[in-house]
């Protein structure tokens, strides 16, 4: 990545994080339950068997609903760890309570102990990101864990983001190695940028 893109991308990475900070905790979780219920009501989510999903950080849209809604249809949940060198590990979670703890960041993350799921299994992958636009480009923290992880799935899985709509902008700044999403969930829309999966 060269400096000017990645300078651009800091910049626009904080206005979008600006943005969402700006909601008040109420207004989050009012939108945080449609964001969901349309994800729930996707025949994406509906057909997967094994769904990768992370858990909210922060002011990130809520998804622990989403993963009890997972484990309570019986579907294979699977939680993100981050691992050294900007590698996810993806770990399957069966016990919100038991399988969990704190990662560095303060973020919750499976367990070393619990499975790692081979990337070939998963059949949907619900992503977070700072900023998006309506290309299906998306801004996520800066450290490309999400775009390497992206490789290693099958073409056809479908990628699901969750973004506020306060969250969307013009033109996000991209590289060659960024992923596009196949779908993105807000209060107000489903964007559909791909008719993979």
């Amino acid at each position: 990545m060269n400096e000017v893109n990645k300078k651009l991308k800091a910049e626009v990475r904080k206005s979008c994080l600006n943005q969402r900070a700006a909601l008040g905790e109420q207004e989050r979780k009012s939108k945080s339950l449609i964001i969901q219920q349309r994800l729930w009501d996707s025949l994406d989510f509906q057909k997967a068997q094994t769904v990768m999903l992370f858990l909210n950080f922060r002011d990130e849209v809520e998804t622990t609903a989403t993963a009890e809604a997972v484990l309570a249809s019986k579907k294979r949940l699977i939680l993100p760890r981050c691992a050294p060198k900007g590698v996810i590990l993806p770990l399957e979670v069966s016990n919100l309570a038991l399988d969990l703890e704190l990662g560095a960041w303060g973020i919750r993350e499976p367990k070393l102990t619990n499975v790692e799921v081979n990337p070939l299994e998963i059949d949907l992958v619900v992503v977070p990101g700072a900023g998006f636009d309506l290309q299906g480009n998306r801004l996520g923290y800066g450290g490309g864990y999400y775009d390497r992880f992206f490789e290693r799935l099958k073409n056809s899985v479908p990628k699901v983001a969750l973004s506020f709509e306060s969250q969307i902008i013009g033109q996000v700044p991209v590289d060659e190695h960024d992923a596009k999403m196949t779908k993105l969930i807000t209060e107000k829309m489903v964007y559909v940028f791909s008719r993979k999966g």
